[in-house]
């Protein structure tokens, strides 16, 4: 269950109080979440599927690199 923390500056350092007592989450300017809440996140990625992932991306881009080369030599070149 997420839970209200407010910043609180002590000797130079911002130290976040857990503050139980407000409604709604969000007027708070710092929101902690539970482990479990973290855990199933969209953007909880293991090395593995971050390597899938910025392949696909690196893919994506070669391709598109290969289909624009393709269609610049089909139309010719247009400098003289």
């Amino acid at each position: 269950m997420a839970i209200c923390a407010r910043g609180v500056t002590v000797d130079g350092q911002v130290m976040l109080v857990i503050d139980p007592a407000a409604p709604d989450l969000s007027t708070c300017p710092y929101v902690v979440m539970s482990g479990a809440e973290v855990a199933n996140s969209l953007f909880s990625f293991t090395a593995a599927d971050g390597g899938l992932l910025s392949g696909a991306i690196v893919g994506c881009w070669a391709a598109a690199f290969a289909i624009r080369s393709l269609i610049s030599v089909i139309k010719g070149s247009t400098q003289e």
